[in-house]
């Protein structure tokens, strides 16, 4: 009773519709709702503004009061304006995806979407020798049973207690003997036909109408549907039988069908870390030319001798590596996290579950502060710091606060 979910992992997002060339995917859709709701919180917090707040305002106000404060103290009371809505739309919206993604339906609601039954429409091909998987492109040794997870990706939920069948397409299958080893596959997994790898792999015309008879004579099983039948001659041809099939059906036997959430972590897609890797590249390096003009390439191009010049490139190499750590970094956190959070319902659903959940707020919040900070000591460093020769005090604390700054990030 208390078994919970079979999790199947794959790394990327899945896709729920496509608008023209752009693929909505289940992370792009869980975007657009914390942004919603970062909106909406906004507007709630600002419509009656009152000069002693309360309620909604007074918590707003206090956290990007709290927010400014932390910007403050380390770029310093000039840089602060410049840094503050950069930094901390990065540090909320981080948050928010963070946490959003550890709700009960996250993972869990979605749509379902059998397995097997698009190899019919996989299969017909203008190419003999190989097998069609989409316009244009040709597979081989393809697992069609995971064709949909393979090709979409995520977490799928399994009902508990399932059994996932692989069905293998082998190098130089026509796409009928690819069709008569399904037949046979298929019998063999529901209609009770016995069948070794090797039979199923390379089968005779008996075994073949065997298994046609069998599946059609088993309640339960899927059904081949025949193109004499129902009118239609396109579809894949059988070598054994001489008969043209058209599809399968389900829906009366016990199908592997996969659960497409439509709702999943953010930033448990690596696409999303990596873009926001790259928008906190890109403020850094527009922040340092702001400040310091072209001076703010004396630091990587330095050629006056040639250990400057090595360390130089090493800063350079170091811009674009950070855009790789900031989106691995978080990736790998809240990936994991989703992971063990998953893996653990179907171990201990009662057991550990919630001291993970507990331990994935903090996960998350601390994810989200080390991204915004550490976004914020690197623009600090860009505009402050930019050779031995030269001193720039961009803030109101002096030289002090400055070597201070400069401490801080090479401590990180």
């Amino acid at each position: 009773m208390a078994q919970g979910p079979q999790p199947e992992i794959v790394v990327p997002a899945e896709t729920i519709f496509t608008v023209g060339f752009l693929h909505v995917t289940n992370t792009l859709i869980t975007a657009w709702v914390v942004m919603a709701f970062l909106i909406g919180i906004s507007l709630l917090a600002t419509r009656s503004r009152k000069l002693i707040p309360s309620g909604l305002q007074n918590f707003v106000e206090g956290v990007i009061a709290f927010l400014y404060g932390q910007v403050e103290d380390i770029a310093g009371a000039k840089n602060a304006p410049k840094f503050f809505m950069a930094i901390a739309t990065f540090f909320l919206f981080i948050i928010a995806s963070n946490w959003f993604g550890l709700f009960p339906m996250f993972n869990a609601i979605g749509k379902t979407e059998d397995v097997g039954f698009e190899i019919f429409h996989e299969l017909a091909s203008d190419a003999p020798h190989k097998l069609k998987l989409e316009d244009g492109v040709y597979a081989e040794n393809h697992k069609f049973a995971g064709a949909k997870m393979e090709k979409s990706g995520g977490i799928a939920i399994i009902k508990p207690g399932t059994k996932a069948m692989d069905f293998k397409v082998k190098q130089g299958w026509t796409p009928g003997e690819a069709l008569d080893s399904y037949a046979v596959f298929l019998a063999h997994n529901y209609a009770g036909v016995k069948a070794s790898e090797e039979e199923i792999e390379s089968p005779g015309a008996e075994l073949v109408k065997r298994s046609h008879e069998a599946l059609a004579a088993t309640a339960d099983a899927p059904k081949l549907l025949s193109g004499d039948d129902h009118g239609e001659v396109h579809g894949v041809v059988s070598p054994a039988l001489g008969t043209t099939f058209t599809g399968v059906d389900f829906s009366k036997s016990k199908r592997f069908a996969l659960i497409i959430p439509y709702l999943r972590s953010v930033y448990s897609d690596l696409n999303n870390t990596l873009a926001l890797g790259i928008c906190s590249f890109l403020l850094v390096e527009f922040w340092g030319f702001q400040a310091l003009g072209f001076g703010y390439l004396k630091k990587f191009f330095n050629f006056s001798s040639p250990i400057k010049a090595f360390v130089g490139a090493l800063e350079l190499l170091s811009e674009f590596i950070r855009m790789i750590s900031f989106a691995f970094r978080l990736f790998g956190n809240i990936f994991a996290g989703e992971v063990l959070l998953l893996m653990l319902t179907f171990l201990m659903p009662f057991l550990f579950v919630d001291i993970i959940y507990g331990l994935e707020l903090f996960v998350g919040f601390i994810q989200a502060a080390v991204f915004a900070l550490l976004t914020l000591v690197f623009a600090t460093m860009a505009v402050e710091h930019h050779g031995e020769d030269e001193h720039h005090d961009g803030h109101e604390g002096g030289e002090a606060d400055a070597h201070h700054i400069s401490g801080t990030a090479r401590a990180d």
